[in-house]
């Protein structure tokens, strides 16, 4: 009888092992937030290491020149125990909110507009009311700042953060929102690059910045323009609006000075309130062809002076305010009624034009009284250079005459369909 063939027993092979890699000594000294790890190279190096988010990889890393372990473990606690103690030290010295926005309204707003300052001031107040005046700014966080921004859209809280009953709120627009948020920011910012007296920067860094503090922006703003018909009309009656000067016997009726105020804002799209502010010292009568205007950075929101030729209007305008009210200096060219050493004011001028446009039987413009006419004067001369057009309007940046003043008009959009450059095929 055959046996069956047997096979051959294979030996076992034992799996080659990995390789396992050598793990270096390292060592955490301090709490979690002031940690301090010390470890070594693969040459036995020592390194130190911290949280520092300065740095794109948030860690800083130095080399302590040696490959003594004992040594490395007292200069890691030394480290940590230095770092709670200027962090301790910065909590107790952060500069509080109401600090800082008294600095800024001191030393930054002051150089404004005075509707700028104004509404720098009443934010200020705003945001100190909310959030609290010994606030530190080192702990404002994304909750208080989204209830902020829930509060004030709804209404919730006015314009000086004093809560407002729920039967009398009134929504507010995004616009009026953001521009609470970025006075906010902007504030910070500028305390990152303040000295005090003792050399250091107000403030580190600005707390409120990145993704958990979202800016509000307006998808729909309004910003109406006015037509140069809507001008036309309103300009045809403003000979009917009066102002009165003196009281009893002294009591005149006169006209008043829209008609030249509308001529001068129509014809240089300057701002109503450098318009209103202009003194006969600002006039350049010799100036290119029809004379021109000083522009006083002292009415600029930028604080820069500028030099811009007239038109026909506008010269025309001027010696109409020459001819019945001539001055020299500092005078006023539209001096207030009762008191000639201040400009009339902006709220009497625009009552002026109210009634101009009831008259003329105009519709007011949603969101806007004089800033329409602004548009209407960068609109008009979409065709021309923007830096010329910037330049004689008073725009220190293009960005902002681009996106907020010169508008979208039937005329120039039936060119983009009607008139389009065909392309062709490259000749060979």
């Amino acid at each position: 009888m055959t046996e069956p063939a047997t096979s051959e027993a294979r030996p076992l092979v034992e799996p080659t092992a990995k390789k396992r890699r050598k793990k270096h000594w390292s060592f955490s000294a301090g709490e979690y937030h002031f940690r301090v790890r010390v470890f070594e190279n693969s040459n036995g190096v020592m390194y130190g290491e911290m949280k520092d988010t300065s740095n794109p990889c948030g860690y800083r890393c130095v080399s302590l020149g040696h490959r003594d372990r004992d040594r490395a473990v007292t200069w890691a606690r030394q480290q940590s125990a230095a770092w709670m103690t200027a962090g301790e030290l910065e909590r107790i010295a952060a500069p509080t909110l109401s600090r800082v926005l008294g600095l800024y309204l001191k030393h930054q707003s002051v150089g404004k507009a005075a509707s700028e300052r104004q509404a720098d001031e009443r934010r200020s107040k705003m945001w100190t009311r909310f959030l609290g005046t010994g606030k530190a700014l080192t702990k404002i966080t994304p909750r208080e700042w989204q209830d902020f921004i829930a509060a004030r859209r709804s209404g919730a809280i006015d314009s000086e953060a004093n809560p407002v009953p729920a039967d009398k709120r009134t929504p507010v627009r995004d616009a009026t929102v953001g521009g609470d948020l970025t006075f906010l920011v902007t504030a910070l910012n500028w305390a990152t690059g303040w000295k005090t007296e003792t050399g250091a920067y107000l403030l580190r860094e600005n707390p409120v910045k990145g993704k958990a503090y979202p800016r509000v922006k307006e998808q729909n703003p309004k910003r109406p323009v006015a037509s140069h018909d809507r001008f036309l009309k309103v300009r045809a009656v403003s000979e009917q609006i009066i102002m009165v000067r003196g009281r009893g016997k002294n009591r005149r009726e006169e006209r008043s000075y829209l008609s030249e105020i509308l001529d001068l804002v129509n014809s240089t799209g300057r701002r109503i309130t450098a318009v209103l502010s202009l003194q006969y010292q600002d006039l350049r009568l010799d100036y290119g062809e029809r004379g021109g205007i000083q522009w006083p950075a002292r009415t600029d929101k930028k604080r820069k002076a500028w030099v811009a030729p007239l038109d026909e209007e506008g010269r025309a305008a001027i010696d109409r305010i020459l001819s019945d009210r001539p001055g020299i200096g500092a005078a006023y060219l539209f001096p207030a009624i009762k008191n000639p050493s201040k400009p009339v004011a902006k709220e009497t001028v625009s009552q002026w034009l109210l009634a101009a446009e009831g008259l003329a039987k105009v519709e007011k413009q949603d969101g806007s009284l004089w800033h329409a006419y602004r548009r209407k004067w960068a609109t008009e001369r979409k065709h021309l250079p923007d830096v010329d057009v910037a330049a004689t309007g008073g725009w220190s940046d293009l960005s902002s005459l681009k996106t907020a003043y010169q508008q979208a008009d039937p005329d120039t959009m039936y060119q983009v369909v009607s008139e389009p450059r065909r392309l062709r095929e490259a000749r060979r």
